[in-house]
């Protein structure tokens, strides 16, 4: 298959969990695939925190941010698509988290804005609460699912499984969603584009993406539905489907 983009996760992915830096063999390796397909990220990270990822890789093409609710050209800056949280629904999303007394912070014009900070309403692409039990996690998803037009998912700290969080974005605000726009984008198919990543935001990127790629240190759920299994990402296994996809 001549594949046309490479999307790839980051936390998990393309940095690792002890230093939290891009290796510099997989730098090496990304730059050379450059060469001959479109690099993209597709991260639950805002603009200002891929800050260093984009410099470090010398991205500039399209990146997916914010789980998919974002799209935006690199080389310009401008936003080509943006998918934000309908006010009722993210008012009643605060409401029910607030219940819940939980710690939380909200995306919203590209900044994360802390529970403690004053806050207005302007354009909320993402609802984040943090530092709960497994327990709470799930509770707090069973409650926030009455909600028909918001996306929910749950993730662990890094590295800590007993610390869980949840985060709330629109229904369409979504990896998968963002690649389809990414496709229309680009004027390619999505058959012609590899996904690649380790967690349960994850699960829609695979959905939409021609070849779905797992890390070795992605969790057992994915793996499962991935057509390739790379190395961890502590053994720089980015730099192992670069070499086998595409150079």
């Amino acid at each position: 298959m001549n594949y046309k983009a490479i999307i790839f996760d980051v936390d998990g992915t393309l940095i690792n969990k002890f230093d939290g830096k891009i290796s510099n063999m997989v730098i090496k390796a990304v730059k050379k695939a450059k060469k001959k397909i479109h690099i993209s990220i597709a991260t639950g990270r805002p603009r200002h925190a891929v800050e260093k990822i984009i410099k470090d890789l010398d991205l500039d093409g399209l990146a997916i941010l914010c789980d998919g609710a974002q799209i935006i050209n690199l080389r310009t800056n401008e936003v080509l698509f943006q998918q934000e949280i309908e006010k009722e629904d993210f008012l009643k999303t605060l409401k029910i988290i607030k219940k819940f007394n939980c710690e939380y912070c909200i995306l919203d014009d590209n900044r994360d804005i802390s529970y403690k900070e004053k806050y207005t309403y302007k354009t909320p692409l993402s609802v984040f609460s943090f530092n709960l039990s497994d327990k709470l996690a799930d509770n707090l998803i069973k409650e926030l699912s009455i909600l028909s037009n918001i996306s929910i998912y749950k993730i662990h700290k890094w590295g800590d499984q007993e610390k869980a969080g949840v985060v709330v974005s629109h229904i369409k605000a979504t990896k998968q969603h963002a690649i389809l726009e990414y496709s229309k984008l680009l004027g390619i198919n999505t058959h012609e584009i590899i996904g690649v990543g380790d967690s349960y935001n994850d699960f829609p990127m695979f959905m939409a993406c021609g070849l779905r790629i797992a890390m070795g240190n992605a969790i057992n759920e994915l793996k499962e539905i991935a057509d390739y299994i790379a190395p961890s990402v502590d053994e720089d296994g980015v730099v192992k489907v670069i070499e086998k996809f595409i150079l």
